[in-house]
Protein backbone atom coordinates (compact mmCIF):
# COMPACT_ATOMS: atom_id res chain seq x y z
CA UNK A 1 0.00 0.00 0.00
CA UNK A 2 1.57 3.36 -1.02
CA UNK A 3 1.02 6.17 1.32
CA UNK A 4 -0.38 9.39 -0.22
CA UNK A 5 1.84 12.26 -0.90
CA UNK A 6 2.27 15.03 0.76
CA UNK A 7 1.17 18.58 -0.80
CA UNK A 8 4.20 20.42 -2.30
CA UNK A 9 5.35 23.30 -0.53
CA UNK A 10 3.98 26.77 -2.14
CA UNK A 11 6.79 28.44 -4.53
CA UNK A 12 6.29 31.59 -4.26
CA UNK A 13 9.07 32.91 -6.53
CA UNK A 14 7.51 30.71 -9.26
CA UNK A 15 4.06 31.88 -8.96
CA UNK A 16 5.49 35.68 -9.21
CA UNK A 17 7.59 34.40 -12.39
CA UNK A 18 4.26 33.03 -13.56
CA UNK A 19 1.95 35.68 -13.08
CA UNK A 20 3.82 38.70 -14.16
CA UNK A 21 3.77 38.72 -17.36
CA UNK A 22 0.10 37.54 -17.23
CA UNK A 23 -0.62 40.63 -15.55
CA UNK A 24 1.07 42.94 -17.77
CA UNK A 25 -0.40 41.53 -20.75
CA UNK A 26 -4.13 42.60 -19.68
CA UNK A 27 -5.18 45.31 -21.63
CA UNK A 28 -5.19 48.68 -19.78
CA UNK A 29 -1.96 47.72 -17.52
CA UNK A 30 1.14 49.62 -19.02
CA UNK A 31 3.31 48.55 -16.03
CA UNK A 32 4.24 47.63 -12.69
CA UNK A 33 5.74 49.35 -9.92
CA UNK A 34 8.44 47.65 -8.00
CA UNK A 35 6.85 45.99 -4.91
CA UNK A 36 8.32 45.72 -1.06
CA UNK A 37 10.95 42.76 -2.57
CA UNK A 38 11.71 44.58 -5.48
CA UNK A 39 12.68 47.36 -3.08
CA UNK A 40 14.44 45.20 -0.48
CA UNK A 41 16.48 43.49 -3.06
CA UNK A 42 17.55 46.90 -4.64
CA UNK A 43 18.24 48.16 -1.07
CA UNK A 44 20.43 44.98 -0.05
CA UNK A 45 22.21 45.01 -3.37
CA UNK A 46 23.56 48.90 -3.42
CA UNK A 47 24.80 47.60 1.17
CA UNK A 48 26.46 44.69 -0.65
CA UNK A 49 27.69 46.98 -3.86
CA UNK A 50 25.70 44.63 -6.32
CA UNK A 51 24.04 45.08 -8.80
CA UNK A 52 20.10 45.15 -8.34
CA UNK A 53 18.26 46.16 -11.25
CA UNK A 54 15.61 43.47 -10.73
CA UNK A 55 12.45 43.95 -13.17
CA UNK A 56 9.15 44.84 -11.08
CA UNK A 57 7.01 41.78 -10.87
CA UNK A 58 4.08 40.84 -8.65
CA UNK A 59 4.91 40.21 -4.66
CA UNK A 60 3.63 36.82 -3.89
CA UNK A 61 4.35 35.67 -0.29
CA UNK A 62 2.80 33.20 1.62
CA UNK A 63 1.19 33.37 5.21
CA UNK A 64 -0.25 31.63 7.83
CA UNK A 65 -3.47 32.62 6.43
CA UNK A 66 -2.85 31.27 3.05
CA UNK A 67 -1.55 33.33 -0.13
CA UNK A 68 -0.35 37.26 -0.57
CA UNK A 69 -0.48 38.29 -4.21
CA UNK A 70 0.31 42.52 -4.43
CA UNK A 71 0.39 44.27 -7.60
CA UNK A 72 1.52 48.12 -8.04
CA UNK A 73 0.24 48.61 -10.95
CA UNK A 74 0.14 51.57 -13.71
CA UNK A 75 -3.01 52.11 -15.57
CA UNK A 76 -3.82 53.85 -18.84
CA UNK A 77 -6.78 55.44 -20.19
CA UNK A 78 -7.75 53.06 -22.98
CA UNK A 79 -10.09 50.67 -20.63
CA UNK A 80 -12.53 51.63 -17.65
CA UNK A 81 -10.35 50.20 -14.19
CA UNK A 82 -13.67 48.06 -13.27
CA UNK A 83 -12.72 46.24 -16.58
CA UNK A 84 -9.04 46.12 -15.79
CA UNK A 85 -9.29 44.83 -12.32
CA UNK A 86 -11.66 42.47 -12.81
CA UNK A 87 -9.38 40.81 -15.47
CA UNK A 88 -6.38 41.69 -12.95
CA UNK A 89 -8.26 39.38 -10.23
CA UNK A 90 -9.50 36.71 -12.65
CA UNK A 91 -5.56 36.32 -13.79
CA UNK A 92 -4.33 35.86 -10.54
CA UNK A 93 -6.94 33.22 -9.38
CA UNK A 94 -6.93 31.54 -12.12
CA UNK A 95 -2.92 31.04 -11.83
CA UNK A 96 -3.19 30.09 -8.20
CA UNK A 97 -5.85 27.43 -9.24
CA UNK A 98 -3.23 25.43 -9.94
CA UNK A 99 -1.76 25.58 -6.57
CA UNK A 100 -2.30 23.04 -3.96
CA UNK A 101 -4.94 25.57 -1.99
CA UNK A 102 -5.85 23.12 0.71
CA UNK A 103 -2.39 23.09 1.86
CA UNK A 104 -1.89 27.19 1.09
CA UNK A 105 -5.20 28.25 2.77
CA UNK A 106 -6.94 31.82 1.72
CA UNK A 107 -5.96 34.15 -1.09
CA UNK A 108 -5.84 37.31 -0.71
CA UNK A 109 -5.31 39.91 -3.03
CA UNK A 110 -4.08 43.32 -2.98
CA UNK A 111 -3.68 45.68 -5.96
CA UNK A 112 -2.99 49.08 -5.82
CA UNK A 113 -3.08 51.65 -8.90
CA UNK A 114 0.40 54.04 -9.03
CA UNK A 115 -1.23 55.90 -12.23
CA UNK A 116 -3.80 56.16 -14.80
CA UNK A 117 -2.46 57.95 -17.91
CA UNK A 118 -4.63 59.21 -20.73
Amino acid sequence: MTEPKAPEAFDEAAASLRMTPAVLAVPGVTGLSPGLRDLVATAAARVMRREGGEPPSVDVRTTREGVHVRVDAHLDASRSVSGVVDDLFEIIARDLQGADLRSVGDIDIDLRIVSRSS
